[in-house]
């Protein structure tokens, strides 16, 4: 099942997710994708406990950042 909805992005993320060609299943992709690393993590804080990222250090953040591209800091508060 589908529902309709009206969305407002911004001009470089609506370019973005019109040259995909589908901005509809664009946009579902990434919400499952937000969801699956949400889940992710949640699963992590089971494993590890609450504040299993406070063992992180800037080298491990450092070398996240050379390998997903991110082109940013990866967030120190993700959970």
């Amino acid at each position: 099942m589908t529902k309709r909805i009206t969305i407002s992005l911004p001009d470089d993320l609506a370019d973005e997710a019109q040259r995909s060609g589908n901005a509809s299943g664009y946009i579902a992709d990434a919400l499952r994708e937000q969801r699956r690393i949400k889940d992710g993590l949640a699963a992590l804080e089971r494993l590890w406990g609450a504040g299993w990222q406070d063992d992180i250090t800037d080298a491990d953040r450092e070398r996240a950042n050379r390998l997903f591209g991110s082109g940013g800091d990866v967030d120190r508060d993700v959970a």
